[in-house]
């Protein structure tokens, strides 16, 4: 849900973004030059001017003079220049036109990627006019070079013929008419159809007023769009302060179709300052993707600053539905980051609201930080009206080189009911010490299992160090130790070690010493060593394996010493296309405390198949394993397994499959090792899946098993069927044969729309033995409203639990699962729709 608030705001801060400082032109040495360019490639009629910056605006005061005698053009050309000191403004007033009479009107401008140093590059300029705010835009064509006059011609790396091209690292000022004198410190207006433009976009209005010192005002049918053209802002005035480099919208409003799925990201607010920096600064900012507010949400921000790329950060925020303002928000942190919603940069805002049997009604919230890309996460805070009120932090610290990551989660609540109070603590923390070592420490202290659950508080602490080699070997140190109140503890101490000699051959060593103390059962030290030597040739992979416990504290592990594992790479006879057989050798010493006993033992496993047919249109599948045992006491096992499948389809709508497995063992059921290849009793059972369907309208399936033992097994049948378009039926249960039994529960689930834009699911079981009743009820409700925001309401019969949701749809993944085709009520609830998402317990 956030990722979509916060997707809404990246268009504002995109759109924000493209009002950068307006660039100096050139002055002092530079001033022949620009005087140049001037006259032959822009307009001839200027009195020698000298190129000055362009300053900024407030109003539109009365003309300081005569207009020079020119004429309007069609098609305004720009003055171009430099950057330097500046000293004044240099102004543009258009030649006599160059465009055949009834020339079509040239397209908005159209700007390429920057380059990687931050240029960006030639741009052709075209004047430009604000689109109205209620007609979408043309998408504009995109290249990686300058782009054409014709939006839907090819784009061409050639510019078009009398096309004025923009150097990097410069701006330009088009008119139509200029009143005043263009001269350093002298004011001056220009009127119609003035333009300015600059790397990232174009401002653009009817009327502009340099005051000679520092500002331009522009004001009539103001706007401002972005390269891309896909966000453009309206003012009452914008004013460029040269100055201190910022720019001001008065009024500003915009809209925004950047990463907006559905509709557009609307916003607004009293003064809009865009630094140097490209921070933007609302003041009563109004933030919403609704057409219409008043009847969908909006968010309003006594101040937002939005940091492209990053975050956007409101204080003083109250969300709206309606008219209704629901939540107050003393600050609000949204990420600009395509991140996971539910992370540590996308908590969520929006609360989650419902009613518990055992918590009492409940609202469950997240408030998210980030003061910079180095420290971020939320708040939690929740209240029950009978539990009391709970508060937690969730952060995540890092390091600027990225060496170091530390993650905090805490929550702590007192239960008012006995005046107890528990809590929940996780910390880890992850550091690189060099490109070859790094290490691993964490906290993890479980108090709060939840409303009704008293348990020993748990303790867990782990401390970890590895060490590695650009050949492969590894190292690795561990220590751990858990705790379960006062009744019991254990140290573990570890190292591993992985060498590698050559690419075949590899060996892995494992120590551990352990600690544990239990009321009970007192205390044990437990010592285990393993090794496993892996060695591949071209026809075989061999693993030798010692692994060896300290026999007077381990009683229920069995020793090898050492056991040898030999596994051919091919059939054991590759021209046999028929029945493929594969094997697998084992050759060893074990040792089973239990008995006490130390003996040899082999094995021996082959798998004959799987064996694959196809006849009458049918697939038949088969497979047998074998294994063979033999000890050093003269004991002997086997066990052999056999598995069919028969899948066959009858005219095109009806498919039935038939199963077969058994498996059956000879020998001493736990002889010579009492935890060592134990057999099982032999065992057969037959399945036949008799399925009839038609696309997607429905799909009807029997089950029968049977188990060979002349007793009647239930029957289970399933129906999934579609009795509408967007209305799904599933039903599902069991019939048992014989007095007494008949049908078992079924399971009931429906999801179809329930009026206008909204769906209803109601999933419940029908025991049929008592009177058909409906049990463990669950309702799930979802309206969309004004086709931007959805609500979500969930009821379980069980828990007596209510919750809702609001989830914004102007970007992807808005849709709610509600999980028809799930086999357990459990899993059909949606994933970011139940409360399971807030839950109280550990963190």
């Amino acid at each position: 849900m956030l990722h979509r608030a916060s997707a809404a705001l990246v268009a504002l801060a995109l759109s924000l973004l493209t009002i950068p400082p307006a660039t100096a032109y050139a002055a002092a040495d530079d001033a022949a030059r620009a005087n140049d360019l001037l006259q032959h490639g822009c307009s001839a009629q200027q009195p020698e001017p000298t190129p000055v910056p362009v300053a900024q605006v407030t109003g539109s005061p009365e003309p300081a003079g005569p207009a020079p005698e020119s004429s309007a053009s069609p098609t305004p050309a720009p003055y171009v220049g430099k950057p330097t000191a500046p000293n004044g403004p240099q102004t543009l007033i258009p030649p006599p036109a160059t465009a055949p009479p009834g020339a079509a009107t040239p397209p908005p401008l159209m700007t390429p990627t920057p380059t990687p140093s931050g240029s960006p590059g030639p741009q052709f300029i075209f004047t430009q006019t604000a689109p109205p705010s209620s007609t979408p835009e043309p998408q504009p064509t995109y290249a990686s070079g300058p782009l054409t006059a014709n939006p839907t011609a090819s784009p061409s790396p050639s510019p078009p013929p009398g096309a004025q091209e923009l150097p990097p690292n410069t701006y330009a000022v088009l008119g139509d008419k200029l009143t005043g004198t263009n001269k350093p410190g002298e004011p001056f207006d220009l009127v119609g159809h003035v333009n300015i433009f600059y790397a990232d976009g174009v401002l653009g209005g009817d009327h502009a007023h340099y005051d000679g010192q520092r500002y331009i005002d522009i004001t009539g049918h103001t706007f401002v769009r972005n390269r891309e053209g896909d966000t453009t802002l309206y003012a009452d005035a914008v004013r460029f302060d040269t100055t201190t480099q910022k720019a001001t919208l008065i009024h500003g409003r915009g809209e925004s179709t950047n990463g907006v799925e559905r509709g557009k990201i609307h916003f607004a607010g009293t003064q809009i300052v865009t630094d140097e920096n490209g921070v933007t600064h609302v003041d009563h900012a109004s933030m919403t993707t609704c057409e219409n507010p008043r009847a969908g949400y909006h968010i309003e921000s006594k101040t937002l600053d939005i940091y492209p790329g990053d975050k956007a950060v409101g204080h003083a925020n109250i969300v709206y539905l309606g008219a209704l303002a629901i939540l107050y928000l003393p600050i609000l942190v949204i990420s600009l980051r395509n991140e996971q919603v539910g992370s540590r940069r996308q908590p969520g805002f929006l609360p989650l609201i419902g009613y518990d049997a055992v918590e009492g009604f409940y609202i469950k919230a997240r408030i998210g930080f980030s003061p910079s890309d180095y420290y971020y996460g939320y708040y939690r805070i929740e209240e029950y009206t009978r539990i009391g009120l709970g508060l937690g932090y969730v952060g995540t610290i890092r390091r600027k080189d990225g060496r170091r990551q530390t993650d905090i989660n805490f929550f702590t609540q007192k239960n008012k009911q006995d005046g107890s109070q528990s809590s929940n603590f996780q910390l880890n923390d992850q550091e690189a010490f060099s490109r070859t070592t790094r290490g691993q420490f964490g906290i993890n202290y479980t108090g709060d299992y939840g409303p009704l659950v008293n348990l020993p508080p748990q303790y867990d602490i782990t401390a970890a160090v590895d060490h590695g080699t650009p050949k492969g070997n590894t190292q690795n140190y561990s220590f751990q130790r858990q705790t379960s109140g006062t009744q019991s503890a254990t140290n573990d101490y570890g190292f591993t070690d992985h060498h590698v000699f050559s690419p075949n051959f590899t060996n892995d060593l494992t120590l551990s010493y352990t600690t544990s103390s239990s009321q009970g059962f007192g205390d044990q030290d437990t010592v285990h060593i393993q090794t496993l030597t892996h060695y591949s040739s071209s026809s075989y992979d061999y693993d030798l394996t010692f692994d060896r416990y300290d026999a007077n504290t381990s009683s229920y592990n069995i020793q090898k010493e050492p056991e040898l594992e030999i596994r051919p790479h091919n059939p054991l006879f590759p021209h046999e296309t028929l029945v493929p057989i594969t094997a697998q050798y084992l050759l060893g010493i074990y040792e089973d405390p239990t008995v006490p006993l130390r003996t040899s033992r082999g094995q021996v496993q082959l798998q004959l198949g799987p064996v694959l047919a196809h006849f009458l249109d049918s697939d038949f599948s088969a497979q047998v394993t074998v294994q063979q045992d033999a000890y050093g006491t003269g004991d002997l096992k086997a066990n052999i397994t056999q598995q069919a499948t028969l899948t066959t389809p009858i005219w095109g709508h009806i498919l039935n499959t038939l199963s077969y497995d058994e498996t059956h063992a000879n020998g001493p059921l736990a002889e010579p090792f009492k935890v060592l290849d134990v057999l099982g009793d032999a065992s057969k059972q037959a399945n036949d899946v008799l399925r009839l369907y038609n696309d997607d309208i429905y799909s009807f399936s029997l089950t029968a098993t049977t188990f060979f033992d002349r007793q009647a097994q239930a029957v289970g049948y399933e129906l999934t069927m579609r009795p509408s378009p967007r209305s799904t039926l599933l039903l599902g249960g069991s019939f048992t044969p014989g007095p007494g039994y008949g049908f078992d529960r079924t399971n009931v689930q429906l999801a179809t729309p329930f009026g206008y834009q909204s769906d209803i699911q109601i999933a419940a079981y029908v025991d049929w033995k008592n009177h058909m009743r409906i049990e463990d009820k669950n309702i799930y409700y979802r309206k969309v409203i004004g086709d931007c925001y959805e609500i979500r309401i969930a009821y379980n019969e069980d828990t007596k639990q209510v919750s809702a949701t609001v989830d914004l749809l102007a970007f992807p993944s808005a849709q709610a699962n509600f999980g028809i085709g799930q086999t357990s009520l459990s899993s059909i609830i949606p994933q970011n729709f139940s409360s399971s998402s807030f839950t109280t317990g550990a963190p």
